[in-house]
C-alpha cells in the first residue's frame, strides 16, 4: 500500500512558513468528538480512529496553544451541520490529552504513534497522529489503535477546555 503521509518525522514541520514548529511532548491536543461518528451511548467506538487516518491521512487534532476557543467551536459547529450516514450529529465535546501521552504508547518497547505538525494556512494549530510504522498489518494496526482509544474517553466541553486561558 503506498503511503500518502506528508512525513513521519516528529522533528519536521509540514509547512515551515505557517507552522508554530514541531509538536512538543507537553502540548495539549484536542480532538473533536461527535455522536454517532465517534461515540455511541457514551462509549467511544473503535471506528472513532480509522486505520486509514492512522496510515495515510492522519488522525487530526488541534494544538491547543495554537488555536482559539472560537476556532474549535466554529469547526465543531460546521461538522454538526453535516449528517453522518444520514443521521444528525451531536457534540460529545473534545478529548484533551498531551502529545507525550500519545508518544508513550508502545508495542514491545517501540513507540507506536508519532504526533507531527501538519499546519495549514487555515489552521496553524493542526497536528496529526500516525502509526510510526504505516506498513504494519491490519490486525497489528487495530491493536495499536486500541491503545489510543482510552485517550478519547474523557471528554469535556470546548468552553471547559479553554477555561482560564
Amino acid at each position: 500500500m503506498p503511503c500518502q503521509t506528508p512525513h513521519l518525522d516528529e522533528a519536521t514541520t509540514a509547512a515551515p512558513d505557517v507552522s508554530p514548529g514541531p509538536v512538543k511532548d507537553k502540548e495539549i491536543l484536542l480532538r473533536e468528538m461527535l455522536n454517532p461518528d465517534h461515540v455511541v451511548e457514551g462509549e467511544v467506538r473503535s471506528a472513532a480512529v480509522s486505520l486509514r487516518d492512522l496510515r495515510e491521512q492522519g488522525f487530526s487534532v488541534n494544538r491547543m496553544d495554537h488555536v482559539t476557543r472560537h476556532f474549535v467551536e466554529r469547526a465543531l459547529n460546521q461538522r454538526l451541520g453535516r449528517p453522518f450516514q444520514g443521521m444528525p450529529r451531536a457534540s460529545e465535546g473534545v478529548a484533551q490529552f498531551t502529545a507525550r501521552a500519545v508518544r508513550e504508547l508502545t508495542d514491545n518497547g517501540k513507540q507506536v504513534f508519532v504526533v507531527i505538525d501538519t499546519a495549514t494556512e487555515s489552521n496553524k494549530g493542526h497536528a496529526s497522529v500516525y502509526l510510526s510504522d504505516v506498513r504494519v498489518s491490519d490486525s497489528l494496526a487495530r491493536g495499536m489503535r486500541n491503545q489510543l482509544l482510552p485517550l478519547l474517553e474523557n471528554r469535556i466541553s470546548v468552553a471547559e477546555a479553554f477555561a482560564g486561558r
